[in-house]
């Protein structure tokens, strides 16, 4: 999908689908008054998180799902040194920010199973093993270097990434 929203609304839409989808939200919402919804779409459908009310599908939330991937194509092809601020920072607020709410996560399920490596593998690899002074030491460089990296990602993808964070927890 480029954006164009010819892409989303044409003759290709499945409009079944996206009735069920409103129909499911609306459902949902009168058994479950309270009930937080949230959309995984990589998509970037319009109107997914706007009240059916308004003429969305009726969604709360949906899920910032490039933002894990763009933290691991950073971590594989270039050195941290090397991030381009401008290019996080733009891929980070790329959303409709007022109009529909967000989840940001830095990383998740999909990469551990395809068997990818969590960010703190990609920054600390097999020195998460020796050198991290559990034994009342302090941490190797490459751990305290890798543990810093960790939080940073980590407050960058909270602080930009959407109205909500999702922590990953799991191998």
């Amino acid at each position: 999908f480029t954006g164009n929203y010819e892409e989303y609304f044409s003759m290709q839409t499945d409009v079944d689908a996206v009735v069920y989808l409103m129909l499911a939200s609306e459902l949902v919402k009168s058994l479950r008054p309270n009930a937080i919804m949230i959309a995984e779409d990589v998509s970037g459908m319009p109107g997914l998180c706007v009240p059916v009310a308004e003429g969305g599908i009726g969604f709360d939330y949906r899920l910032a799902m490039s933002l894990p991937d763009l933290w691991i194509s950073l971590l594989k092809e270039a050195k941290d040194e090397h991030w381009g601020m401008n290019h996080i920072v733009s891929r980070m607020c790329n959303r409709r920010r007022g109009v529909e709410k967000t989840i940001a996560y830095a990383e998740c399920h999909d990469q551990s199973i395809v068997g990818d490596k969590t960010i703190a593998f990609w920054l600390m690899d097999a020195e998460m093993y020796t050198g991290m002074g559990d034994d009342g030491t302090q941490g190797t460089v490459a751990i305290e270097r890798g543990m810093s990296l960790h939080m940073i990602i980590r407050a960058i993808t909270m602080g930009l990434g959407g109205e909500g964070y999702l922590n990953f927890m799991g191998n």
